[in-house]
């Protein structure tokens, strides 16, 4: 646990003042950005309501109306059913008179006579009757005195035709029919409209009738609408629109039909008058029904009436089945205050979260200014050569990772700088008993490489964390002056481990064809510049033009080397001869290079001085890095074992002859064909958005078996804005493949533990998905057979790496990057 302390150091007043400015700024820019809108939905929010509640009862009305219209259509077709059945049971009771009265010799007409005054005389439902009419238009049977027995052709409409002529001949035309008509009741002289059911009896020369009349059945559908009126009374009630909003129903003949205040309910609104406009309400209500548009008016308030100050909105639909006018009121200010509310809260809760903040921030600061005070410390000493010292500080944030890293490198330094010597000269001395200098190079190389793989993972670490720091934490200038020296020293640190896999054939090439002949003869003319006048430089081509495919740059790095080796050797003066020649070796031919040559076409560089030579101990030991014979500090002792790494890496040979009077070193590399052709990169993206852009929403395999690289590389891909799912071997990565659909892509360490390493997951994962962003990374890359096309088919990127460095391998890699065939790691045979 970290104590907190006051904020006394600088960095801690800086860093603590930067998170607070970031905070204020933060919570100004986001209560001025957000509240007003929020303020504003909410105000909608409000509104649409009112609007969806009118809706809702007016779909309600609606439905209410299609009942009524329903019932209406019912009743309609029952009383038809009725009147036909009136008239039916006539005409059966008809027939059964004139039948009774043929046995007894009664007259016909006596019998119908006393038929029709019994049939005058019947009646049902609400004191309906039936009527019976001969083809001339004269009532034989009606319960009104005042039509029956008369003859009708005098009884006209409005149009001045005989209302019972007419419905005779109706009758004798379609046989039967309904028929719509005014008649009076029998005890009423006003006519009404009255619906009737007629047919026509030829056989008997009658036409029978039945009618019903059209304002009983109003009555009814009258009923069924008071009902519906009350159910609306009852559902608007329960609606409530902001705090004291309501909805309210007049109709057409501006009668209030539903209306919460007692005082204008079921009264006459037509001379309702708006005190600002004097423009009368229900005018304006009626203006604005159906159009989307809301009136605006000012009315007064139910606790203070008379006071006609207070905005309103009102919204009409007009339901044209009742021709009613449905309308919701709401005041104004009332729609506002949700929002009001709502802004008031979210300021309070802003301001708590400031407060929190701000003392997270305190903690924060203290957090991570006191371990890096004392890992700064820490550096000083280990600077001044103290290897001893440790930082002392265990937490499991990102300064812990780098506190543990760098504790951990500087241990393994120590030991490394303790052992190191010792474990060379026991391998030495092992292999030189062995006599076999082949396999003794291999072992130097393999403990290079080893030592350059676990260097290159320390450093990732601490690289990654370093510039994760550096970045989390922009702004705190003393932080930067801490870190920058750090970050200086672990990229020196790369390099020299780059060098050591330059002797372990393990760095990344990039390889094209060249004509060796040119190439030699301008790093020949570069060399005049940098030798002394006293060294006399000559070269000579033995071939004709011949191609080799090497990587150039690394080709002109040897021999550079080479030439500055013999600078040295001839502090006075002297001579100093490149040439070039072709050899072709079978099996027959016996060379005494470092070890047995393939058969093949070989080109031969030969570089002879006219030094010193080699003593037998540098004769010996001339391949072995940080070996050196100089007295100069500054010189690392990796020249001619970075020679012999490219040179073994490029499937070559090397050979030293060396004696008193000088040395030669001759150079065997294979020949190439001319038409061979290095497929271009990609283009290097304009900037780095086209990467992130490209890279973004990704997700991505990382496959690792130290958990800090691993954090390291999540780091860098969370702030490319990729998806990262993480494996510590190849059984779980293989998993993971297997049962994720959606992966996009694989970033795996070469070596891994177990029989399965990266090429074997990045195969698999090209397999199940051609498509797939693919990239292994190394701090070394274990051998691979340049006879294997497999295992040369993904990118290489080489540990330790920066962010932008991932990016732009993770960008090629997604724009077909470059294949191994082009850029392969060589093996020393």
């Amino acid at each position: 646990m970290y104590r907190l302390k006051p904020l006394n150091s600088r960095l801690s007043r800086q860093f603590f003042l930067l998170l607070l400015s970031i905070l204020l700024a933060t919570f100004v820019f986001i209560y001025l950005y957000s509240v007003p809108l929020i303020k504003q939905t909410v105000f909608e929010i409000e509104r649409n309501a009112s609007r969806t509640a009118l809706n809702n009862v007016f779909e309600l009305a609606n439905r209410m109306y299609a009942n009524v219209e329903d019932y209406r259509n019912q009743t309609l077709k029952s009383q038809q059913q009725q009147l036909k059945v009136a008239v039916s049971i006539t005409e059966s009771y008809l027939s059964a008179v004139l039948q009774a009265a043929e046995p007894q010799a009664q007259p016909r007409e006596l019998a119908l006579a006393s038929a029709y005054e019994l049939i005058r005389h019947f009646n049902y439902r609400n004191q309906d009757y039936i009527w019976i009419a001969d083809h001339q238009g004269k009532l034989l049977s009606h319960p009104d005195p005042r039509f029956h027995g008369k003859n009708m052709h005098e009884l006209v409409d409005e149009t001045g035709h005989s209302i019972v002529t007419h419905l005779v001949q109706s009758a004798i035309r379609d046989g039967e029919g309904f028929y719509e008509y005014q008649w009076q009741r029998p005890t009423e002289a006003q006519a009404l409209d009255k619906y009737s059911y007629v047919k026509n009896y030829p056989e008997w020369g009658l036409v029978i009738g039945a009618g019903v009349f059209l304002d009983d059945l109003e009555k009814e559908i009258q009923q069924r609408k008071e009902r519906a009126i009350s159910e609306l009374r009852k559902a608007l009630q329960e609606i409530k629109v902001a705090k004291t909003g309501y909805l309210f129903i007049f109709d057409a003949h501006n009668q209030m039909l539903i209306h919460p205040n007692a005082n204008i309910d079921q009264t006459d609104i037509a001379e309702l008058i708006k005190p600002l406009s004097q423009n009368k309400i229900v005018a304006d209500l009626k203006r604005v029904a159906d159009t989307g548009s809301e009136l605006h008016y000012l009315w007064d308030k139910p606790n203070e009436p008379g006071n006609y100050v207070y905005e309103k909105l009102s919204l009409v639909r007009h339901l044209q089945g009742f021709d009613w006018y449905i309308c919701s009121s709401v005041y104004l200010d009332e729609l506002s205050s949700s929002s009001e509310k709502l802004s008031s809260r979210i300021l309070s809760l802003a301001i708590i979260t400031l407060l929190a903040a701000l003392g997270l921030a305190y903690f924060f600061v203290n957090r991570i200014t006191q371990p890096l005070e004392q890992l700064a410390q820490t550096a000083r000493r280990v600077s001044s050569g103290d290897l001893s010292a440790k930082s002392g500080i265990q937490s499991a944030d990102e300064v812990g990772v780098l506190a543990e890293s760098f504790d951990g490198m500087v241990e393994r330094l120590k030991n490394n700088i303790n052992t190191l010597d010792t474990q060379v000269k026991q391998r030495t001395e092992e292999l030189l008993a062995t006599n076999a200098r082949a396999q003794r190079m291999s072992a130097v190389g393999q403990l290079a490489g080893g030592l350059a793989h676990d260097f290159n993972n320390l450093l990732s670490i601490i690289l990654g964390n370093l510039l994760l720091a550096r970045d989390r934490y922009l702004g705190a200038e003393d932080l930067e002056e801490l870190l920058n020296p750090a970050i200086r020293a672990s990229k020196r640190g790369a390099e020299i481990t780059h060098r050591l896999l330059s002797f372990a054939c393990r760095q990344s090439l990039q390889t094209e064809t060249i004509a060796i002949e040119q190439r030699i003869r301008e790093t020949v003319e570069l060399l005049r510049g940098s030798l002394p006048e006293s060294i006399r430089l000559t070269y000579q081509a033995n071939s004709p033009q011949t191609y080799i495919r090497v990587d150039l740059s690394l080709l002109e790095n040897a021999l550079v080397n080479l030439a500055l080796n013999a600078r040295d050797a001839m502090p006075q003066g002297g001579n100093l001869h490149f040439s070039t020649s072709i050899l072709r070796v079978t099996q027959a031919t016996l060379l005494a290079l470092d070890e047995p040559v393939k058969s093949g076409d070989y080109v031969v560089i030969a570089i002879s001085d006219t030094g010193s030579g080699f003593s037998e101990d540098a004769y010996q030991r001339a391949y072995e890095p940080f070996y050196t014979t100089k007295q100069n500090p500054t010189n690392s002792g990796l020249g001619l074992s970075m020679v012999y790494g490219f040179v073994k890496q490029s499937q070559g040979y090397i050979h030293i002859q060396s004696s008193p009077q000088g040395s030669e070193i001759r150079l065997l590399l294979p020949t190439a064909s001319p038409e061979t052709s290095t497929p271009s990169l990609p283009q290097a993206p304009i900037n780095s958005a086209e990467i992130r852009q490209q890279l973004a929403g990704q997700l991505l395999l990382v496959v690792d078996d130290n958990a800090d690289v691993r954090a390291v590389i999540r780091s860098q891909l969370l702030g490319l804005g990729v998806h990262v799912l993480e494996a510590a071997d190849a059984e779980e990565a293989l998993q993971l493949i297997q049962t994720l659909p959606n992966l996009d892509g694989l970033i795996s360490d070469l070596m891994l533990p177990g029989h399965r390493d990266g090429k074997y997951i990045a195969a698999q994962l090209y397999q199940r998905r051609p498509q797939s962003l693919i990239l292994l990374i190394s701090g070394y890359s274990p051998e691979i057979d340049p006879e294997d096309r497999q295992s040369l088919d993904f990118p290489l990127l080489r540990k330790p790496f920066d962010q932008e460095t991932l990016a732009l391998a993770l960008w090629r890699a997604a724009k077909g990057g470059e294949a191994h065939e082009n850029r392969k790691t060589g093996v020393c045979d």
